[in-house]
């Protein structure tokens, strides 16, 4: 009841001040526990939101105070209001990534409407405007799409846009790795573990100098580290309205990282349904075998690769009920795959000889390899002493039955082997992997 009668921390904190007073150092420590709930639970994570700014003026460079700025977001027709000030200025804040239209008017002054404005993660635009003097009723419409210059911070970063998400090519379809585009990006890691499950392997890398897995990793501004610096979560591209990789200077909202930040802005629906749906089968026929399974003569073995994924969007709407349309939007994505690799290996097993107890041909880098009868171990001149099989031959006899039938399980020697007859088996194994996203 407190927490929902008092907003602010100061006037919660005087209102328990006589409570203080009546209890334990028990009960002043749970209170101190509370009130650090609450103000956790009210502390706004780092925006992954940007922000556009700027000053209107007539053609003689005189500020316009109290013009109207309407910024709508052209795909969900989300609107904001606000008006310039005393000199001029006006000030959009918290504004989620796409592309938004600005509509100013001031009595006395054509209307002016600037389209095309994108505004991406993080960034912070100023965008100064020029109106003339006219009739309100007209509008002056400016389309120019030249990129809008970031200079009202000092963070350095590179954004990362859907369609580099789209064109770029990513064998493991793992966002963070396309941070390789920034002259920043030191990978560490093994590329073949990049993949959209490879938590560690996906951090395995170094930022502007930074330490190996001394990053952060945000998901529309909320952290999605584990105490290991992993990202835990690694979004499926169908999922990402854009990337952006930050690394120092930092705005002062940034923090928690001796690297750098990625800031993952999740897609979101719009007033137009919209869905994507892909699949990408790599069949076994089609696959060569490799080098070392030729050479062995292994045939190919089974290696079936699949790639699916998909998404959809739009506008939530329950007939009779709800029209969502300029309200409530919806963004649903997937991503998986089923794959088969395989790996050639070369081993070393008995040989027939060795299989019935007879090293005599057994060697190592050319020198005999002797084969002693623990049977025969004596004391000589104070040294424990033992003679070998005759031969170099185990009886059999001599041999214990259970390791003659652990034999069973050897695998025969295909392949000659080297001069000492190492090597002497070559095998391919399958692994079975396969990963979704949601």
């Amino acid at each position: 009841m407190l927490a929902k009668t008092f907003s602010t921390s100061k006037t919660f904190a005087f209102a328990v001040h006589p409570i203080l007073n009546k209890f334990s150092f028990r009960s002043l420590f749970l209170t101190l526990i509370a009130l650090c709930l609450i103000s956790a639970a009210t502390a706004m994570a780092q925006s992954y939101q940007g922000a556009l700014r700027g000053a209107l003026h007539d053609a003689t460079g005189n500020a316009l105070p109290n013009a109207t700025l309407t910024l709508t977001n052209t795909a969900t027709n989300l609107i904001r209001v606000t008006t310039t000030n005393s000199t001029g200025e006006y000030f959009f804040e918290k504004v989620d990534p796409g592309k938004y239209k600005l509509d100013a008017s001031v009595a006395g002054f054509k209307k002016l409407e600037r389209s095309a404005i994108v505004i991406e993660t993080q960034q912070q635009i100023t965008l100064d405007l020029t109106m003339e003097i006219g009739n309100v009723a007209e509008t002056v419409v400016i389309t120019d799409e030249v990129p809008l210059i970031e200079s009202a911070n000092a963070s350095v970063g590179q954004v990362i846009t859907k369609q580099f998400l789209s064109d770029l090519p990513n064998s493991g379809r793992n966002p963070f790795s396309l941070a390789a585009i920034s002259p920043n990006y030191i990978p560490a890691g093994n590329p073949t573990f990049y993949r959209q499950q490879d938590q560690s392997g996906s951090s395995q890398i170094s930022l502007a100098g930074g330490t190996v897995r001394g990053n952060n990793y945000l998901l529309d501004g909320v952290p999605i580290a584990d105490i290991g610096n992993r990202a835990v979560i690694i979004p499926t591209f169908e999922a990402i309205q854009e990337l952006k990789m930050q690394v120092n200077n930092y705005d002062a909202e940034a923090g928690r990282t001796g690297g750098g930040i990625f800031n993952v802005s999740a897609r979101s629906g719009s007033n137009q349904l919209h869905g994507s749906l892909f699949g990408f089968l790599r069949p076994n026929p089609l696959q060569s075998n490799n080098f070392f399974n030729n050479r062995n003569g292994i045939k190919r073995p089974d290696a079936d690769y699949g790639l699916y994924g998909g998404s959809v969007g739009g506008p939530v709407y329950i007939p009779k009920v709800y029209n969502g349309k300029d309200k409530t939007f919806f963004w649903i994505a997937m991503e998986g795959y089923r794959m088969q690799s395989f790996l050639s290996e070369t081993f070393t097993v008995p040989t027939e000889l060795e299989r019935q107890g007879d090293f005599s041909q057994t060697k190592n880098g050319g020198q005999a390899v002797v084969i002693y009868d623990p049977l025969t171990t004596r004391t000589v001149n104070g040294q424990l002493v033992r003679d070998p099989f005759a031969g170099n031959i185990i009886p059999v006899n001599r041999q214990d039955p259970v390791g003659r039938a652990l034999l069973q399980f050897f695998p025969k020697a295909n392949r000659p082997g080297d001069a000492s007859g190492r090597n002497n088996y070559a095998a391919t194994s399958t692994l079975d992997d396969r990963a979704d996203s949601h």
